[in-house]
């Protein structure tokens, strides 16, 4: 008495709502049941949904498209808040993962099981699933068979506790009797009148299906009545023609028309088609245009009638669970999602109730009872995991690259991130040496000028002899450098601009390095600009030079100059001096809106000597 008492002060789990309804039809501790279930059998307008998905491509594709895009889910066991009741992702335990494994026959078969699954609940808004122990092999446990079934392939037989249920194999298309160990069970979306039964947006669809029908029906009938009969051709009787073997001259033509025709259909281009037919007649009777007239039984195609049909399928579009553009076949024409990714809002809307229905139901009457009968946990640790669906390869998210590009230059986020955020595998980074010479030629590309140092050309592998001078670095003279063997073997790179000054005046070393830092705070307040407004306008433009297109409304914040302090150093420069004197050149750009310069760079590092 003390434990139970101490069990009712212990706090239970926050249940989850489910989306559907699950009920165990057979298996181990069902039958006794029996007797209070009235078994559930396909209704008429199920037959007539299943009838409708067949005759109507219209309802076929779009009902196709959504159960493509559920077979792309994949399942694993996730945990349970005990106080939220919510799932805390995918579970650390071992076992459990391994039997989640299993659902629906496995890897290699859950894709198209899911999707007869997926069918099933949109046409009939049921679906019956089996799962048949299989027999172990040489001491080897093997795993379950798994069938999911519409309700028109499951049928009671007998009733109460003698009832039993037989299934159409769909291998073999026999009828096979469901064994005692074998579990079955019902999967279904309940109508809000009566809940035991099923619903779904085929149902108030029908009638708008059997529109589309009739209409169909009307325009081959149409099509069908000219091909049938080509009308009445009235002949004068005053008409001479060679009877030949004919009792009558309207036998005789008409002979000699099919025989032309059968020539030009058998020849084409030959003359048998273009030449006429001689006829001789009386000339008043020709005169008078009485020699013959065709009376046409064809009348234009009623366009009504393909109004009515366009109509009834926009209403279908409009009824079918899912999206517009997918139910009227324009998904393709509307966005850039590939064969069956969808947007997230489609798949928050029309797919995840979905998974999560059929989710529930595997958990409920199959994972946690094998979860208990594997000894993985009792039945209160099996109350605390459940199946979940990794959607990854169903839902594609818009293009963010710009975000995640902007993200990285501030140094947001990580490499190993943006990798995995842009679907890259892990392999794909380069290693330290080639990620090093890459940047140089990033930089360098930019700022040629940082080729006068020695060390980065070398790094380049690229062969410059330069004077030290002209990188800022003191040392011997020209006829001094190491491997140089007379004055006239020294260059030194060419100046960016002709309007440059000297490069005595001001280290082309400390330029370079000055060019780096303000193409990089330039770089950074373009990413600042973009907005989600403007995002997407300006994918030609260097983010650098985006400040002359997208004017900043205010300079606060925008201006970030780093790594100042270390180039200080090398040339003797006060780093606060430094600092301040490229951040006041980089929002005199911003301010101005006028392109970078090297000649103004020159000129503003002219103070500092």
């Amino acid at each position: 008495m003390g434990i139970l008492s101490r069990r009712r002060k212990e706090p239970q789990p926050a249940v989850r709502s489910v989306v559907a309804a699950a009920q165990p039809m057979a298996g181990p501790g069902v039958r006794r049941a029996q007797s209070a279930r009235a078994p559930q059998t396909t209704e008429a307008w199920q037959k007539e949904a299943w009838y409708h998905f067949d005759a109507i491509g219209e309802v076929r594709g779009p009902l196709v498209w959504i159960a493509n895009a559920v077979s792309q889910a994949d399942v694993h066991a996730t945990d349970i808040d005990p106080d939220t009741g919510k799932p805390t992702g995918p579970s650390d335990d071992a076992r459990a993962q391994a039997i989640a494994a299993q659902v629906l026959g496995g890897p290699a078969k859950r894709a198209s099981l899911l999707k007869v699954a997926a069918l099933c609940w949109q046409v009939a808004g049921e679906v019956w699933i089996i799962v048949r122990p299989t027999p172990a092999r040489a001491g080897v446990p093997q795993p379950d068979e798994w069938l999911v079934l519409a309700s028109s392939r499951v049928k009671p037989k007998g009733s109460g506790a003698d009832i039993r249920w037989t299934y159409r194999s769909p291998l073999t298309g026999a009828d096979v009797e469901l064994e005692p160990e074998a579990r079955l069970f019902r999967v279904w979306s309940p109508h809000p009148e009566d809940p035991i039964k099923a619903d779904s947006a085929m149902r108030p669809a029908l009638p708008i299906c059997r529109e589309i029908e009739k209409s169909s029906q009307n325009i081959v009938a149409r099509l069908d009545s000219r091909l049938a009969v080509a009308g009445i051709l009235f002949l004068a009787e005053e008409l001479e023609f060679p009877l030949g073997d004919h009792d009558t001259t309207t036998a005789a033509i008409l002979d000699v028309l099919l025989e032309a025709a059968e020539t030009g259909i058998r020849q084409p281009g030959t003359a048998a088609g273009v030449v006429p037919i001689g006829v001789t007649a009386p000339g008043d009777l020709i005169a008078s245009d009485g020699m013959a007239k065709l009376v046409d039984f064809a009348t234009e195609m009623n366009a009504q009638v393909l109004e009515l049909r366009q109509d009834a399928l926009r209403r279908l579009a409009a009824t079918l669970d899912m999206p517009k553009d997918v139910a009227e076949g324009t998904q393709g024409e509307s966005n850039h999602w590939s064969a069956w990714q969808v947007e997230e809002s489609t798949y928050k809307i029309f797919i995840e109730p979905l998974l999560q229905a059929i989710g529930d139901g595997l958990t409920t009457e199959w994972y946690r009872p094998a979860l208990i009968a594997a000894g993985v946990t009792d039945t209160a640790g099996a109350e605390r995991k459940e199946l979940g669906w990794d959607t990854t390869a169903i839902v594609a998210r818009p293009d963010d690259r710009e975000t995640l590009e902007s993200a990285y230059d501030k140094v947001l986020i990580s490499d190993d991130y943006w990798l995995a955020e842009s679907g890259l595998p892990e392999d794909a980074k380069p290693d330290p040496e080639e990620r090093t010479r890459r940047l140089l030629e990033k930089w360098v590309s930019g700022a040629p000028t940082l080729l006068a140092d020695p060390a980065v050309a070398a790094a380049l592998g690229i062969e410059v002899t330069v004077d030290p001078a002209a990188a800022g670095v003191a040392g011997a003279g020209a006829g001094e450098i190491e491997g140089s063997q007379a004055p006239d073997t020294v260059r030194s790179l060419p100046t960016r601009q002709a309007q440059e000054p000297e490069a005595d005046a001001v280290p082309e070393g400390l330029v370079a390095a000055a060019e780096v830092l303000v193409r990089q705070a330039l770089d950074r307040a373009g990413g600042r600009l973009l907005t989600n407004q403007n995002r997407g306008q300006f994918k030609g433009t260097p983010r650098h030079e985006l400040y002359m297109h997208i004017r900043p409304t205010s300079l606060d914040g925008m201006v970030e100059v780093r790594f100042a302090d270390g180039v200080a150093e090398a040339f003797g420069i006060r780093p606060a001096r430094l600092h301040q004197t490229l951040t006041k050149y980089t929002e005199a750009c911003l301010a101005t809106g006028r392109p970078f310069s090297v000649a103004d760079l020159h000129v503003a590092l002219e103070g500092l000597r």
